[in-house]
């Protein structure tokens, strides 16, 4: 799926309505495509290490930049190594994106935009164009497993909820997520869900959780290819 072609005059739009900000004054960056099947990896926002920030400031351009995976494991950041493994331990293609363009590598940095009402706005149009992304991805007559490995990005995607609750107030992105007793998981439609922390860094899963959370997608996977109501 060509994410680019989507969003790529939405996210500069942006960018022009708060060039004035601190926070806009270097370039989004974006994933240009995800597979069409598979797994996604949900995150964020994109970091910003020290060599980045200079090229940025080199190149004084406030436009989206956009990225291609190689799926070479030797060559991709070190973020995407346990992306590869949940792969290979599943028989799945994978794909990336983030909930957010804005680069910050300081995740205290990215929630504390919410402190302000022009953060706010800031945080929820950015949303709203990644909403158009998913809403492509989020097929209910054919579902593919996402993995979510942010806790804030978990808050920014909707509400969650028990079948029998009733419906909580939209918010941000705003997906009903329903949690299903039988696979053990949150499904929005049709489509399931699992909410992790991050994969690899200072607050990745331990161990054994990430080797659950393996065997849980494999569990899901073969519900979903013998085509069971799960």
């Amino acid at each position: 799926m060509n994410i680019r072609d989507l969003i790529e005059t939405k996210v500069n739009a942006l960018w022009q309505e708060f060039k004035a900000e601190d926070y806009c004054k270097f370039s989004p960056n974006s994933i240009a495509e995800v597979p069409d099947n598979g797994i996604i990896f949900i995150g964020i926002n994109p970091s910003m290490i020290k060599k980045v920030r200079l090229k940025l400031i080199e190149k004084d351009d406030i436009n989206c930049e956009f990225y291609k995976l190689t799926y070479d494991e030797s060559k991709e950041y070190r973020y995407f190594k346990k992306f590869f493994d949940v792969a290979r331990k599943t028989g799945l293609n994978w794909g990336h994106l983030d909930i957010l363009y804005n680069r910050e590598t300081n995740q205290k940095k990215v929630k504390g935009l919410l402190k302000t009402e022009r953060g706010k706005d800031f945080i929820y149009k950015q949303c709203m164009i990644t909403k158009t992304v998913l809403d492509y991805l989020i097929d209910n007559d054919n579902p593919r497993i996402f993995v979510v490995t942010n806790s804030f990005a978990r808050d920014l995607l909707g509400r969650y909820r028990k079948k029998d609750e009733p419906k909580k107030p939209k918010h941000w992105i705003g997906y009903d997520f329903i949690w299903n007793e039988r696979p053990g998981t949150y499904f929005y439609k049709n489509n399931p869900f699992f909410f992790s922390s991050m994969l690899t860094g200072q607050r990745a899963l331990d161990n054994g959780s990430y080797e659950r959370l393996v065997w849980h997608v494999n569990l899901i996977k073969e519900s979903l290819s013998a085509d069971s109501k799960i």
